[in-house]
């Protein structure tokens, strides 16, 4: 009977909810506001976030192009081994090079550093190649010197369809343009690139370290073959081979699941922060809301109701609420999903498809339900204050947050719950906690500021003008709303302004600092014979122009103490790029002005025979390399020993010639070499690209201003996203301070009626809310900026590791801007209570 009887409880308490919600909907219209664009954003993030993680996913295969990859690097592929898996597999043989692509028969010709790939007849094993007109892929197959230009190439050097191209010395017809290809790499994602038949390796003759050329054959297996006996078989066959690396569908893209896993991440903890920040929103308009309820409690209470019951009442109307708008959010966000899909399709090559994800919808409810429970615990908790009794007094009873110890122990449990929820498996969970650290400390330090603010306009003594005097008096009131105000604007500004600091920091820095002490050109591919005659043609066009020349070798790294350190570093290490493929290597007697050592001795002369190394410190940090390390490298099929004898703290970020190792001079000038070189023109305009071609047919140029205006270009959308969650934030941030506001309506009201009653004008108030907002927000923005220049600095310093520099006029400007629409926010706010009506509250109705 007692089960039967808590079953008609909750009934009755459900549909008693459902009909106060629809009758109250308009009360907190705040909180569905807030709710919705919250759960919007973080919908929209993990939507797109997800669809490309399925995307990259079920297409593993075709990233890739095949079942996996034998990658060779710059080494051709030993065909014996690869006539053997093909015996029992389809092999696809991709060879991929950069070097010069020039115009012809123009007034004035342009050329550009370029990715060619060059694919045979059997190439793509899955997938397909998208291009135009209908019959050019196949003619470039067939046909010699014909090549396919992808769009990005056809716009930088205004290449039209049948014109003539030289690559190196050599002409070549654009047959057609290629609008995708199934394999996604660094350049096809990004860079400007040629598809053309395995035939043109034969034409060019390629040969130099300069060319970057990469072996890959791709291998495709049988349909009724079992993968896991396949891969086992292969990898038998290389398993006494150094120069190989086998890849799988898994690891197709990593560097693109990499980047989308970081600016999710980051994007999502941003926000996050806009949750929390409507979270004390809703806690000041769920206290509203219960203040304007109070008589309805009291009665209630009056009719036998438990205020546990009450209090069931008002959390089952908030999960009500939340289940709506998170239905509302979610199914808004997939409208986001064409929009993403036609920016990235267009800009990356990538195809994200519509789909509902029931664990993703889970999950952005339970983030919802976590924020909400938080936030209104304490509010809730307040109906206890309110008493039957009340009803007989006919007074009105202002009731205050409510917390115990047991309460604020439930807060920290669900607090810990969403952090988890945001750090477990992120891209980098440190980065995870310390923003969440970062989030409460400025929390806290604003909840404390506006403690100090109180604290020290009661103790000291003002004379002056009437609305000063009211100013603070409403801000040092036991009920007034400055601790929120600043807690919420302080937080929104605080963020928006660090990320404003770090945009135009790193936009600063790749668009204008970088390229005032960057070189203007790298030269690669300057063959040993060809140093003397390279250097005076530079000097010839440009005799100002600052050079740069030094030896270069490609090697790779075998073993570290005679292990193969692809057996214990993992692909996650910030140095594994100096594993995972052959790196280019120097040497040089002196040590280099911007590379200072910071353990060990320079090169030891007694021992010219053997092979000592320089290394990059953060590269022996993160290897755990310790000085007398042996490295194993592979040099021209070669395998040599080499001992580590210092540590150098290498900067890269100036773009000048650096190598994260350098070798002792008497022992590495006897290996074959190349040379790179880097030139800074005192006037580029005399600098030719098409001249040095022609004397120079193998050479490779990379321009740095060009590359550096890619990096701008995805910047700048990047950074769009950024401020526009941002902004919603600040948005956020305003309707958290406008609830508060209601929160005081009823004191308002009354103290605006005394205000009346005495002889107050219209205008002495408004002047005293100026004021009041003045002071407040003076304090804010003061630690706000602190905030945003350590942050900002921090980031920009240590993450990116660039110079920071800092920038009054964006601060003035944001800040002014935000101030403004604050302070008219607040003043549309308060106009409702600018004219009470006497009779009725004299009354108390």
């Amino acid at each position: 009977m007692e089960k039967l009887n808590n079953f008609y409880q909750y009934k009755f308490i459900l549909i008693y909810a459902l009909r106060d919600l629809k009758r109250n909907y308009k009360k907190i219209s705040s909180i569905i506001i807030t709710l919705f664009i919250s759960l919007f954003i973080l919908s929209a993030i993990f939507t797109i976030e997800d669809s490309l993680k399925k995307e990259l996913k079920e297409n593993a295969k075709e990233l890739l192009g095949g079942d996996l990859e034998i990658d060779y690097n710059r080494n051709q592929g030993n065909i014996d081994l690869l006539n053997k898996v093909e015996e029992f597999t389809t092999i696809s043989e991709m060879v991929e090079f950069s070097t010069m692509l020039s115009t012809t028969n123009r007034k004035k010709n342009k050329s550009l550093f370029t990715r060619i790939k060059t694919v045979d007849q059997k190439y793509p094993l899955y997938g397909e190649v998208t291009y135009e007109p209908a019959n050019a892929y196949e003619r470039m197959q067939t046909e010699p010197y014909t090549i396919l230009i992808n769009e990005s190439l056809s716009k930088t050097l205004n290449i039209k369809t049948n014109e003539i191209v030289k690559i190196q010395d050599q002409e070549f017809l654009v047959i057609g343009k290629v609008r995708s290809v199934p394999d996604v790499s660094g350049f096809v994602t990004f860079g400007d690139w040629v598809l053309t038949g395995k035939q043109t390796l034969d034409i060019l003759k390629l040969n130099g370290i300069g060319n970057f050329l990469n072996y890959e054959y791709k291998v495709k297996f049988n349909t009724n073959d079992n993968p896991e006996t396949i891969i086992k078989k292969i990898e038998s066959i290389f398993k006494d081979d150094q120069k190989v690396k086998i890849r799988y569908p898994e690891n197709a893209a990593s560097g693109l699941k990499r980047v989308i896993g970081n600016f999710s991440q980051f994007l999502s903890l941003v926000s996050i922060s806009a949750m929390l920040i409507a979270g004390i929103g809703i806690a000041n308009t769920l206290l509203s809301f219960i203040n304007q309820n109070n008589l309805s409690i009291a009665v209630r209470k009056a009719l036998g109701f438990y205020s546990g019951n009450i209090k069931k009442l008002y959390y089952l109307q908030l999960v009500i609420l939340l289940f709506i708008i998170t239905i509302s959010a979610y199914l808004s966000s997939l409208l986001i999903v064409p929009l993403a899909d036609k920016y990235l399709s267009s800009s990356f090559g990538l195809k994200i498809n519509l789909f509902f994800s029931f664990f993703n919808f889970l999950k952005i409810f339970l983030i919802g339900l976590l924020v909400l429970i938080i936030f209104s615990i304490p509010t809730i908790s307040s109906i206890d204050q309110v008493k039957a009794s009340s009803l007989f007094r006919n007074v009105f009873q202002n009731l205050q947050f409510y917390y115990s110890k047991k309460l604020i122990g439930m807060s920290i449990i669900m607090l810990s719950i969403l952090i988890l929820i945001f750090t477990y498996r992120s891209e980098n969970f440190v980065y995870s906690l310390g923003y969440f650290g970062a989030f409460f400390i400025c929390l806290i330090i604003f909840f404390l500021l506006s403690k100090l603010i109180i604290f020290s306009l009661k103790k000291f003594k003002f004379n002056s003008s009437t609305p000063l005097k009211v100013s603070i008096k409403n801000i040092t009131q036991s009920k007034s709303i400055t601790p929120i105000t600043i807690m919420s604007l302080g937080l929104g500004v605080t963020l928006l302004l660090t990320l404003a600091l770090v945009g135009t920091n790193f936009k600063r820095e790749i668009a204008k600092s970088i390229p005032d002490i960057a070189p203007d050109y790298f030269f690669v591919g300057i063959q040993n014979g060809e140093r003397e005659k390279f250097e005076q043609r530079i000097l010839s066009m440009d005799p100002g122009a600052n050079i740069e020349i030094v030896p270069m070798v490609s090697s790779g790294i075998v073993k570290i103490n005679g292990i193969n350190p692809n057996t214990y570093i993992s692909p996650d290490n910030d140095s594994y790029w100096v594993i995972g493929s052959e790196r280019r290597s120097s040497w040089t007697k002196e040590v280099p002005e911007d590379n200072l050592i910071i353990d060990g001795k320079w090169w030891d002369l007694s021992k010219p025979n053997q092979l000592q190394i320089s290394l990059d410190a953060k590269v022996a940090k993160d290897f755990n390399i310790k000085l007398g390390d042996i490295f194993t490298l592979n040099i021209y099929g070669r395998e040599i020993d080499g001992e580590i004898v210092n540590f150098r703290q290498v900067d890269y970020r100036d773009l000048n010639i650096n190598f994260a190792m350098l070798f002792n001079p008497d022992f590495a000038k006897n290996i074959p070499h190349e040379y790179l070189a880097t030139a800074k023109f005192y006037n580029l305009n005399k600098f030719d690209e098409t001249k040095m071609l022609e004397i120079f047919p193998s050479l490779s140029m990379i321009k740095i201003a060009d590359y550096l205006n890619k990096v701008t270009n995805v910047l700048n959308k990047v950074f769009i996203a950024v401020i526009v969650i941002s902004t919603v934030t600040i948005f956020i941030g305003l309707i958290v301070i406008s609830s508060a506001i209601m929160v005081q309506g009823k004191v308002r009201e009354y103290q605006n009626l005394v205000f009346k009653i005495l002889g107050f004008s219209r205008k002495e108030i408004v002047f005293s809310s100026l004021i009041e907002f003045m002071i407040i927000f003076i304090s804010v923005i003061m630690i706000a900026v602190l905030f945003a220049v350590v942050g900002s600095k921090f980031i920009i310093e240590n993450i990116f590791e660039l110079f920071w520099k800092f920038d009054l006029k964006v601060l003035i400007y944001l800040g002014l801007s935000i101030g403004l629409v604050t302070l008219v926010l607040i003043l549309l706010t308060n106009i409702k209570y600018l004219n009470p009506k006497v009779y009725p509250l004299i009354r108390n109705q």
